[in-house]
């Protein structure tokens, strides 16, 4: 499908009968990756269908298909082949899904994630129809920064709490994406992205505000090891820990300073404990402030004085008394 196509319909209907298995095989591999595909049905009875749309990044997918067997047979993506993040509804159906340790039927209301980098197996065990959210693992990344590993292959409960809203986000988009203005698609794409981040289960879902603060504790720890450094500054911080400078903000809404406020802040606590340090007497005040990140003796002056209404000067003198 090319960038400029937004949706896509495919059906067996325009299929000759001999060639229906053999086409959806295709169809599967150019959505999908390139699966092993087969079907126990006569070519001419089997029956498949579906729906593709893109929005800001990702694809939502709707599947009809009788019985039927996929394979996918490297656990290796290439080189130049991108991740993908499955997450299946299943709306009726039932199917058998095999990953590593993972071994699973997936009855109808049931979601499930899966991915594309692994070896896999997927047996339709009566005909389905499921609809997908297909996101790619580098989208999800720089909308969820804190999540540094793909997420592992497992079920979400959708029958309360957060994965219901998933679960419900899915049906509304497949039944009105067709409707959508594409401008509203990046707020779509963010939702979906957002919800599916708190839905998983385990460790690491649910706990935005925990991998917030775990993100938190990595850039000042980062700030404290650079201080000395005079380009440290906010774009360099956030470049460091591959998040975005908004984000790298909302790290600290919480608390009364900015990121460039906290790099003064503890770079003029430095200054004060060396000029008070008699193993530092030997220094010169523009020595210690060079040490400690600032390029400017005047700068540093006038916010020393600032910060703490005496002079570095008188601040030393006070320290030999």
């Amino acid at each position: 499908m090319s960038s400029q196509q937004l949706s896509l319909e495919w059906s067996t209907d325009h299929v000759a009968p001999k060639d229906r298995v053999d086409a959806m095989g295709a169809t599967l591999e150019r959505n999908f990756r390139r699966w092993d595909f087969s079907s126990r049905a006569e070519p001419s009875t089997f029956h498949a269908r579906l729906r593709r749309h893109d929005f800001a990044g990702a694809s939502l997918l709707r599947i009809s298909t009788d019985t039927c067997v996929g394979e996918l047979p490297s656990s290796r993506t290439a080189s130049d082949e991108e991740i993908y993040l499955g997450l299946q509804l299943n709306l009726s159906g039932r199917e058998r899904v095999q990953m590593r340790q993972w071994d699973e039927q997936i009855d109808p209301g049931e979601m499930f994630l899966w991915r594309t980098d692994l070896r896999q197996r997927f047996e339709v065990l009566e005909r389905i129809h499921s609809i997908s959210l297909m996101v790619p693992w580098q989208l999800m990344r720089e909308h969820l920064p804190a999540r540094a590993q793909p997420p592992a292959v497992c079920r979400i409960d959708n029958r309360a709490g957060l994965g219901s809203l998933l679960a419900r986000h899915l049906r509304a988009l497949a039944k009105e994406i067709d409707t959508v203005p594409p401008s509203a698609y990046a707020a779509l794409c963010r939702t979906a992205i957002d919800l599916l981040g708190v839905a998983l289960p385990g460790p690491d879902g649910g706990v935005k505000f925990n991998a917030m603060a775990v993100m938190r504790e990595r850039v000042l720890t980062y700030i404290a090891r650079h201080l000395h450094e005079d380009d440290l500054n906010p774009a360099r911080i956030a470049a460091a820990h591959g998040i975005s400078l908004r984000y790298q903000q909302a790290l600290f809404a919480q608390g009364d300073i900015t990121v460039a406020g906290h790099i003064l802040e503890s770079r003029l606590q430095a200054c004060r404990q060396a000029l008070s340090d008699p193993a530092c007497r030997h220094l010169q005040i523009s020595e210690i402030a060079f040490r400690w990140g600032f390029n400017s003796t005047s700068h540093f002056c006038r916010a020393f004085k600032q910060r703490y209404g005496v002079s570095p000067g008188e601040m030393r003198r006070m320290a030999a008394h």
